[in-house]
């Protein structure tokens, strides 16, 4: 964010200054004094407390699962302001620093990193499906047990099955709100392929923020990226504009980081799909906390929380 203000901080852009070379030894010159005048503030959106407390819980589960790479993004998703924006690894500071950061330090994961979304895309696919026809939510697939005892289905005209994890059992038939409620890829790979089409995925993502690739590529992988997989990318901060979606009844913030006059991100939220069917989507997100693939991982949380799991 300094990088991104630069400018801003310094009080000017190099193209100003030339006219004023003649004036460098008149430091009341009116032009100069103006300058030296101007406000250098930048207030950001993040609260100091949260980014602290966000910095050790993410560094505590990245040695717990002997990982070094992460981020983690805090959006309000009633303004879009940014309260928290952790990324892994990160630089010391300038004083513990005994050599230069190395470009894995200084990349930004929460904002600039690119990453298959894997299932916790499968959020975009069932809004791409309930803005093409709210009556999918009640929509059913078959999640069957494969010949090498997966779970998973055989969509006809692909040459590769579309599996579960490993360990699922098979699902059996199910709605929407299940399959999210569960993570099935089976369902959702058959919803992207039977229903929602590669043209309206891709609609979707883009209006949504994410690249799909090349369309050529996109229809060859559909089953996949249904689920997040394949040509999917997407950064930890477009996954929380998703979910700020949803919590706000379909209202997509841009986000934002600055909490001043220079704040560029000015546009307004983003109609993304009717109130009712954000609900129902909280709903389904609701489902995987309490019964379903988060239900370990969340297990005597004292909040009520909703939320998707997701694995690339």
């Amino acid at each position: 964010m300094e990088r991104d203000s630069n400018a801003r901080l310094q009080g000017y852009d190099y193209s100003e200054l030339a006219p004023l070379v003649r004036h460098r030894h008149q430091p009341g010159n009116p032009d100069i004094a103006r300058i030296l005048a101007r406000d250098r503030t930048v207030r950001l959106t993040i609260d100091i407390r949260l980014q602290l407390r966000a910095q050790r819980i993410l560094e505590r589960r990245l040695r717990a699962a002997g990982a070094s790479n992460g981020a983690v993004v805090v959006m309000s998703a009633v303004t879009g302001d940014l309260l928290a924006m952790v990324s892994a690894p990160a630089p010391d500071p300038p004083a513990a620093r005994s050599t230069a950061a190395t470009p894995d330090e200084l990349l930004d994961r929460a904002r600039y990193g690119q990453y298959p979304p894997g299932s916790a895309f499968k959020l975009v696919t069932a809004i791409a499906a309930l803005v093409k026809d709210p009556a999918l939510r009640y929509r059913t697939f078959l999640c069957r047990t494969l010949a090498d005892g997966r779970a998973g289905a055989i969509i006809p005209g692909w040459n590769r099955p579309i599996k579960d994890d490993i360990g699922d059992r098979a699902h059996g038939t199910l709605d929407m709100e299940r399959a999210i409620a569960v993570s099935c890829n089976a369902y959702f790979a058959q919803l992207g392929v039977h229903d929602v089409g590669s043209q309206a995925l891709a609609d979707t993502a883009a209006r949504m923020g994410f690249s799909t690739g090349d369309p050529n590529e996109l229809r060859k992988a559909l089953p996949f990226a249904s689920c997040g997989q394949g040509p999917v990318l997407a950064s930890p901060f477009k996954m929380a504009r998703v979910a700020a979606a949803i919590a706000a009844g379909g209202q997509m913030p841009e986000g934002r980081w600055i909490g001043d006059s220079s704040n560029p991100r000015t546009n307004a939220p983003l109609a993304i799909l009717p109130a009712v069917q954000a609900d129902f989507l909280a709903g389904a997100m609701r489902r995987v906390v309490t019964e379903g693939t988060a239900r370990q991982a969340m297990a005597g949380t004292p909040l009520s929380m909703v939320g998707k799991t997701g694995t690339a």
